[in-house]
């Protein structure tokens, strides 16, 4: 697997920013648009984390809607 900057972890973080909460408080598996990110902050996240992992499946990223989602993606074309 090929190692980018791109972890859990960060992306984690990049959506709590997003929403202005704890990194804590952004679960794998809650619906990020419950927890409040819009479609901008959305695509913000996307074009960041296609900086750092320019693999990553710009159409199939789209359809995630979960932490657990994202980072699935992010893996399945790592």
């Amino acid at each position: 697997m090929i190692q980018t900057a791109l972890t859990l972890e960060k992306m984690r973080s990049d959506i709590a920013a997003a929403l202005d909460i704890p990194a804590a408080e952004v679960p794998d598996d809650a619906h990020l648009g419950d927890l409040g990110l819009d479609s901008i902050a959305l695509m913000r996240l996307l074009m960041g984390w296609e900086e750092l992992q320019p693999s990553l499946p710009s159409g199939k990223l789209y359809e995630c809607e979960t932490l657990a989602e994202f980072w699935a993606a992010a893996q399945a074309e790592a």
